[in-house]
């Protein structure tokens, strides 16, 4: 499965996004613990991103922000299965896939969501996030070139997920 992964700049606000592989350093048995018993809290000071973030002055996403991560890790799963890496390496479930953004005018940026999704056909759980931004003025001609630029891309993307969505279902002999 191909991760789409990037940046993102409108005007002051970038977005950060893809597997970062950050890890949760913590034993594997008490992470799994953690998430059964919905404390995910418990694990913050455990992850990497989010230590180095606030204790490295060096580190190239410091002035990002994240939303609060509500949902389980979302790496590493046996593939179509929802049951943590069960494989001789039995590795611990960490948040690797993240979001993160900054914004000149903080004020004007308000992260209204932050998610996870189901899909089992990975190692890793897809996420997403929303949000609200305030905008004083809109160029509409840029803004339209922008937005056929988004489509094709787009249009790309969403090529190759389908591409590599029949290869898999091709491989597992379902197709």
């Amino acid at each position: 499965m191909e991760f789409v992964s990037g940046s993102f700049e409108l005007t002051g606000v970038c977005q950060f996004h893809g597997d970062l592989n950050y890890r949760i350093d913590h034993r594997r048995d008490a992470i799994i613990a953690a998430v059964r018993a919905h404390d995910l809290s418990s694990l913050y000071q455990h992850d990497q991103l989010l230590r180095e973030i606030k204790y490295n002055r060096g580190c190239r996403l410091r002035g990002f922000s994240e939303g609060t991560l509500t949902f389980p890790p979302t790496y590493k799963y046996d593939r179509k299965s929802n049951e943590y890496d069960t494989s001789e390496k039995r590795r611990a479930p960490a948040w690797c896939d993240r979001i993160l953004w900054r914004s000149r005018e903080v004020s004007r940026v308000m992260q209204t969501g932050y998610r996870r999704y189901e899909a089992n056909v990975s190692d890793h759980r897809p996420i997403s996030a929303s949000f609200s931004l305030t905008i004083k003025t809109i160029d509409r001609v840029e803004r339209e070139k922008r937005k056929q630029e988004t489509k094709r891309m787009w249009i790309g993307v969403e090529e190759r997920l389908l591409e590599c969505s029949r290869q898999f279902y091709v491989s597992q002999m379902l197709l």
